[in-house]
């Protein structure tokens, strides 16, 4: 299991994507719009298999199709991430021996080059840590989006934050999620990203998000 993406949100798409294109070796490129969804994204990546999505409205949608939370969000943060590596099947059980309800659906797009992205994700349910945990992602027989978009950095530390960690990491550990986790009084996630132009420490939204829903 490891990181797939990050999804940093900011409702101005030009103003997140400036944001990152100077803090990183390289600018973020244009990934696509998600019809329907009112969100259009910019891709840097950060590594073979890890990618930073940023995510915002997209001015050639309406408003109206947001998610209600999404369209809620003020200013600009971290507000999900995936993993990917385990078949969705695999992850399913695990979940299920976990007693975690799940969902899956299959999704797509097509990119501006005009070749397609399918993948299949999966969500855990029955917990009430919101984007502390992550949704799962199998892109299958895709190319990998950090594999087709300009290398900004690379994340070197990524620690979840709860004030009740150990229920926490007994979800992680039921996924084979290895990612740090710290006590604290506010819940939240934390990544740091390092590049040619130094270090870039990203923080969730506050209160933390429910995240993307399956």
């Amino acid at each position: 299991m490891r990181i797939d993406h990050l999804v940093w949100y900011d409702a101005n798409l030009e103003q997140g994507r400036g944001f990152f294109a100077e803090r990183l070796a390289a600018a973020p490129a244009f990934g696509g719009s998600h019809p329907g969804e009112g969100t259009a994204n910019y891709l840097a990546s950060l590594g073979d298999d890890t990618y930073l999505e940023i995510l915002g409205r997209d001015p050639a949608q309406a408003d109206a199709s947001l998610d209600s939370e999404i369209a809620a969000l003020a200013g600009s943060g971290l507000y999900h991430w995936a993993c990917g590596g385990i078949p969705i099947s695999d992850l399913a059980a695990r979940a299920e021996a976990a007693g975690l309800p799940c969902s899956i659906s299959a999704g797509g797009r097509v990119k501006p080059d005009g070749t397609r992205l399918d993948w299949t994700c999966l969500g855990v349910r029955g917990h009430e840590y919101g984007a502390l945990v992550p949704f799962f992602i199998d892109w299958h027989e895709t190319v990998h989006p950090a594999r087709s978009t300009p290398r900004g950095g690379s994340i070197v530390e990524f620690v979840a934050v709860s004030p009740r960690p150990a229920s926490l990491k007994a979800i992680y550990d039921a996924l084979d999620v290895d990612v740090a986790v710290e006590q604290g009084p506010t819940a939240g996630i934390v990544a740091t990203i390092e590049s040619a132009s130094g270090r870039l420490m990203l923080r969730s939204f506050a209160p933390l998000p429910r995240g993307y829903v399956i």
